[in-house]
């Protein structure tokens, strides 16, 4: 008998109905999935065979829609991964788990799709996986192997892409009218300008470039979250966390890259805790952040006079201009 897989935008499932089974079957691990960024579900799976397919355009790759860096990242960990280049494109959602069980649903394998889209899928039984395997199979055969090389090769060629991409983005966003009404696109930034005009507190995190933080902000914006480790200074700050906070997200050397609202107080993450963004042997603290806006380093509000915190708050009279250059840097003056 089918089982439902429902989102209703409170408690996640999905991942955690995929690690459940994948923990509790056995056998090759095959996922097809349209677009890929999480990396979690896969990674540290011993004593099985785990294929992805997926499909690899360079819009996908422009767009973020797939992060090269997380099929690298899997591909280190032992995941055989190959991609479908030709049109009709890939667009399935398949999780099938050895010969028992396998989920179709509408989530890819995303960070988005795992911690914030509402998705709905179906676990099926052993019945219907022979047939659905076969399927997978018959792409899998067709389908071209990717490695390291290759997927650095494409990101350096992408490069260019991902700037124009980013920059039409933000034309679009200014621009772009609703159809069948005279609501011009500024909508759009009505749940921004409230945060940046309205908020109580306003806060800081700093990525850190110098140690792995491209990787870090990636992981933080995919899965919908703030985060810091135990030894940061100031660990107070983000105790002070509420809901409805704006958070703005700091890259070193760069500037003000995201802005998002808090949507709890912050959580911990105990060391070997699931679904971390990072392995370490101290905690990890999140806070979960609806992200409004989220830009590129040419389009980040430039800011290098920060000092040296991993978390800290901004609301106080002392730092009024930093506030006020964010506001009018990401709505534009408006």
């Amino acid at each position: 008998m089918p089982e439902l897989i429902a989102e209703d935008g409170g408690q996640r499932l999905h991942r955690q109905r995929l690690r459940d089974l994948i923990d509790n079957t056995k056998g090759t691990l095959r996922v097809a999935s349209a677009y890929v960024t999480d990396r979690d579900l896969l990674i540290g799976i011993k004593n099985r065979k785990v294929c992805l397919l997926t499909s690899l355009l360079p819009m996908d790759i422009a767009s973020g829609a797939t992060s090269i860096e997380a099929l690298l990242s899997l591909i280190e960990s032992g995941v055989e991964c190959r991609c479908l280049l030709e049109r009709p494109r890939l667009h399935a959602k398949v999780y099938i788990f050895g010969s028992s069980s396998a989920v179709v649903t509408s989530a890819n394998l995303t960070g988005n799709a795992f911690d914030s889209n509402i998705e709905v899928g179906v676990q099926i039984g052993a019945e219907s996986v022979q047939e659905l395997t076969a399927w997978f199979d018959k792409f899998w055969a067709k389908a071209h192997p990717l490695n390291v090389s290759q997927l650095a090769a494409w990101q350096q060629l992408t490069a260019a892409l991902r700037r124009d991409y980013s920059k039409l983005r933000k034309r679009a966003n200014a621009k772009l009218a609703l159809p069948n009404n005279n609501l011009s696109a500024a909508v759009f930034l009505d749940d921004l300008r409230d945060l940046l005009e309205n908020a109580t507190r306003f806060f800081v995190c700093n990525t850190d470039r110098r140690y792995g933080g491209h990787d870090l902000e990636r992981d933080m914006h995919s899965h919908g979250c703030a985060t810091a480790w135990e030894t940061f200074k100031f660990q107070s700050h983000i105790e002070q966390v509420e809901p409805g906070d704006a958070i703005f997200m700091f890259a070193k050397g760069i500037g003000i890259i995201g802005i998002g609202r808090a949507k709890t107080r912050c959580e911990t993450l105990k060391p070997g805790a699931r679904n971390r963004i990072r392995k370490t042997e101290t905690h990890e603290w999140r806070v979960p952040v609806d992200w409004l806006d989220w830009r590129g380093d040419e389009e980040a509000y430039p800011y290098k006079e920060a000092p040296n915190f991993t978390f800290w708050n901004v609301t106080n009279e002392r730092y009024r201009g930093l506030r006020e250059g964010i506001r009018k840097h990401f709505l534009g003056g408006s």
